[in-house]
């Protein structure tokens, strides 16, 4: 019988638009001899309309299995692939997002490194709905004991990520109220509970390419508004003094990530300058950094260049400026 060394689990809703290059790239893996034939795809139909099993049957893969639920969201779709897993190890990849080559491979390998590893990810590319690159890469270099950098800023993207199995028995899944997590940001809140007790592995390569399109539910900035705020709430729940007095500079960095979504998605520079004022006034400190005089600097090229100008702007990297302060930023 073959051992299952790791399980990829893919939420699927009606997903057939972008599924089978997901798919197809999953299974083409370039995998070292230790998982070869290890490792298993399990598709979760989250009470979608389309015909998903009779898809997989056509494409006749038995490493490809699909289990299905009454539709409940992204979260418990997650959940019930992970209580579905028979690997020791269970990696994450959306519906509409492809990996790269070597992605399971080098995900894998950073457990090898410490068996205080729980959680291991990589860079992802932005590509857009034909697959065609933006540019854009996500990189980080936050690895290791990083429970409070995970409060501030979430760099594992949820298609490019693998976790130890017994993680989930120790500090849980992913939190399925849709009503506090209208959007799926539930992911950041459970690997900052991994962080609270296990270590970080970091891969630096590009592991996935993360497909934006009008179907993306981080698109919606109200939705995002609210369950980032709802985060917090239960992030900060239940935590000791010392960790408690970090929730200012959360909320300030979660005000900068917002003011990004109202330039970058909803083209809204007033709305940007509001969230700018938020992070100054929860985190004074934020106004020293870099990154704050990038989104001002970045919210009146909008404002005076409008939609098209800014889109052109940032195509051509015009917002990397070499900003001359009397002061030395920190990022």
């Amino acid at each position: 019988m073959t051992v299952v060394q790791v399980s990829v689990v893919i939420p699927c809703y009606n997903s057939l638009q972008f599924l089978g290059a997901t798919l197809d790239a999953v299974l083409a893996q370039e995998l070292t001899p230790s998982l070869q034939n290890q490792f298993e795809v399990i598709l979760v139909d989250d009470g979608g309309s389309d015909d998903l099993s009779g898809w997989v049957q056509q494409r006749g893969d038995d490493r490809v299995r699909v289990v299905r639920q009454e539709n409940a969201g992204v979260s418990a779709a997650r959940n019930l692939g992970i209580a579905s897993a028979k690997g020791a190890f269970v990696a994450f990849c959306d519906s509409d997002d492809m990996w790269n080559p070597r992605a399971m491979a080098e995900l894998y390998s950073c457990f090898d490194a410490d068996p205080r590893i729980g959680l291991a990810y990589g860079f992802y590319e932005v590509v857009d709905a034909a697959g065609e690159s933006t540019g854009r890469i996500r990189k980080s270099d936050i690895q290791g004991e990083v429970w409070e950098q995970f409060l501030s800023v979430n760099p594992v993207g949820a298609s490019g990520v693998m976790v130890r199995r017994e993680v989930f028995d120790q500090v849980g899944v992913f939190a399925e109220n849709r009503d506090r997590f209208r959007v799926d940001v539930e992911d950041w809140e459970l690997w900052i509970r991994i962080a609270a007790v296990w270590r970080v592995g970091l891969t630096p390569t590009v592991v996935v390419r993360y497909r934006r399109h009008e179907g993306n539910s981080s698109t919606d900035l109200d939705s995002l508004d609210a369950a980032y705020r709802n985060m917090v709430d239960v992030v900060f729940a239940d935590v000791d003094p010392k960790r408690a007095a970090l929730r200012p500079l959360t909320t300030g960095k979660i005000a900068m990530i917002l003011a990004w979504q109202s330039l970058n998605d909803a083209q809204d520079p007033q709305r940007a300058a509001v969230y700018l004022g938020e992070a100054a006034a929860s985190a004074p400190e934020l106004r020293r950094t870099a990154e704050f005089w990038r989104l001002r600097t970045a919210a009146a090229a909008l404002s005076l260049a409008g939609s098209r100008g800014y889109q052109v702007l940032r195509s051509a990297n015009g917002l990397k400026l070499k900003l001359k302060l009397k002061h030395k930023l920190s990022q």
